[in-house]
């Protein structure tokens, strides 16, 4: 039997949250290094030892004075399980002071991203490389996490917004908030963060375009070129661009077959789109390259080299801080240059595609190695029901795009995704219903309502959802109004009031 809902569980919700913003602990994700240390001929790489957290959230803004209607504009993501039932929620809070849209967790009353009538709000998680080893959240942070939330949905402008970040924010989160004039953050000043792939994917995008619509906001936030693809490629194919390469496919074949790849890609402006070979090629080749620099400093750490990691392939191939002595094998009496493991790690890679994809590339497709899945997650596992109520689609991106969709660590699936991000929204008070949001799933978690996956093919059209802080309007595109009245623990957990 499930016990009645109490304030409490809503506060041990916003814990876990809270909780799963931070890194994961380094011995769950690098088993294998405790008994296995660096070489000491091999320079740190620090990047080998960063953990990402189970969620985080991003958001980014655009003063008035670089939109096309005046008014700030605030996008805001949020990278995480991809689930059924939905991880996020959108909903309509009605408070005293007004309406409150946006997304929230089940099971917490207060908007987490969203906005009023009046101010927008988002949070960006600050790099876990600027902050000390974290600690678990304590109820009180919890506590103070939700009162924000209450505040911010209460604001009457930004100043209002950000006093009531004052002593109540989280570590480890900047607040973005605008209103119809004004953008602000608190901490008052951005937090210098390392940059990331997206990052400079973001900032270029951003210095591309001096002015931003709504519609401009919300095509950044469906890109899905590869800053990552495109910084490592010239590096690794640099001198196989016009040179054929040495490996174990039969060699005339292996020639050709090489050749065509290689121009392929030198025509590739890094997109990850589904349909597309070259993103199957790239990390293909991405993934045997790490396999072949690190398996033997840490055969067991099977995370190590078996998830490509485009930061440390990076440092080792552009040798920072020397630290290309990497691509060198220890067992071996040679020493191993970076092209050498470069050009050996490309015929890996065509071995193993032509072996699963077949011996023509141009049937090869991104989408039919990089499935999103999302898994039904009832309260008690189905078996075979739960795989049935899943939904999958090919899916384009990859880790390091605006649209992030993260690799799985199944070695018989490398490419699939089970996690990325998991809500968007681009909000503006240039028009009463200048707001957009979309979750990848639908707003019930029962696998026969048909609202249980109601907004995934919008999701997977980059398509979003208006939603307005006026409520006769909601009320006027609603198919239905369900209430959900408290009583006493003793009589019926939920009256249920739904009208047409």
């Amino acid at each position: 039997m499930i016990a009645a809902w109490r304030p409490v569980d809503s506060l041990r919700l916003a814990q876990a949250f809270l909780n799963d913003l931070q890194p994961e602990r380094r011995q769950n994700d690098l088993s294998g290094l405790s008994d296995l240390p660096i070489p000491s001929d091999r320079p740190l790489l620090p990047e080998l030892f960063v953990t990402s957290p189970k969620v985080s959230l991003d958001a980014w803004a655009l003063p008035g004075d670089r939109t096309a209607t005046g008014a700030p504009i605030l996008a805001a993501d949020i990278r995480g399980p991809l689930s059924l039932p939905s991880e996020w929620y959108l909903a309509d809070i009605q408070l005293p002071t007004g309406a409150a849209i946006g997304a929230t967790l089940p099971g917490v009353p207060f908007i987490v991203v969203g906005r009023s009538e009046r101010v927008a709000w988002a949070f960006r998680s600050v790099s876990q490389k600027a902050v000390k080893e974290p600690e678990n959240p304590t109820a009180a942070q919890a506590s103070n996490f939700l009162m924000m939330l209450d505040r911010l949905a209460r604001s009457a402008d930004v100043n209002d917004a950000m006093d009531a970040c004052m002593n109540l924010s989280p570590a480890g989160l900047e607040i973005l908030a605008i209103d119809r004039e004004t953008l602000a953050r608190w901490p008052d000043r951005e937090v210098e963060t390392p940059l990331s792939f997206r990052d400079a994917r973001l900032a270029a995008l951003d210095e591309r375009q001096p002015i931003f619509s709504v519609e401009g906001a919300i095509t950044v936030q469906r890109d899905t070129v590869s800053a990552a693809a495109r910084a490592l490629l010239p590096i690794m194919a640099k001198e196989l661009w016009f040179v054929g390469s040495t490996g174990a496919l039969e060699e005339n074949r292996a020639n050709e077959l090489r050749g065509d790849i290689l121009d392929q890609l030198a025509q590739w402006n890094g997109d990850m789109d589904r349909f597309s070979p070259e993103p199957l090629v790239f990390w293909a080749w991405a993934r045997a390259l790490q396999k072949r620099i690190l398996q033997d400093e840490f055969p067991s750490a099977t995370k190590v080299w078996a998830r490509p990691n485009p930061d440390v392939l990076f440092a080792v191939l552009s040798d920072r801080g020397g630290s290309a002595i990497w691509c060198d094998i220890r067992p071996s009496t040679r020493i191993e240059t970076c092209q050498d493991q470069v050009r050996a790690a490309l015929d890996d890679a065509i071995g193993w595609l032509v072996d699963r994809y077949g011996p023509d590339p141009s049937a090869w497709a991104w989408g039919e190695a990089h499935a999103l899945n999302m898994g039904w997650a009832p309260i008690r596992s189905s078996g075979i029901i739960s795989d049935l109520l899943s939904l999958e689609a090919p899916s384009s991106g990859d880790p390091d795009t605006l649209i992030a969709t993260l690799f799985t660590s199944d070695n018989d699936r490398p490419f699939a995704t089970s996690a990325g991000t998991n809500f968007q929204a681009v909000m503006s008070f240039s028009e009463e219903a200048g707001s957009y949001f979309i979750a990848p799933a639908g707003q019930s978690g029962h696998p026969l309502s048909r609202f249980y996956e109601n907004l995934f093919p919008m999701w997977m059209q980059g398509k979003y959802l208006p939603m307005s802080t006026d409520l006769s309007l909601a009320q006027g595109g609603a198919v239905g109004t369900s209430r959900l009245s408290p009583v006493s623990v003793d009589g019926p957990a939920i009256q249920h009031d739904r009208s047409q």
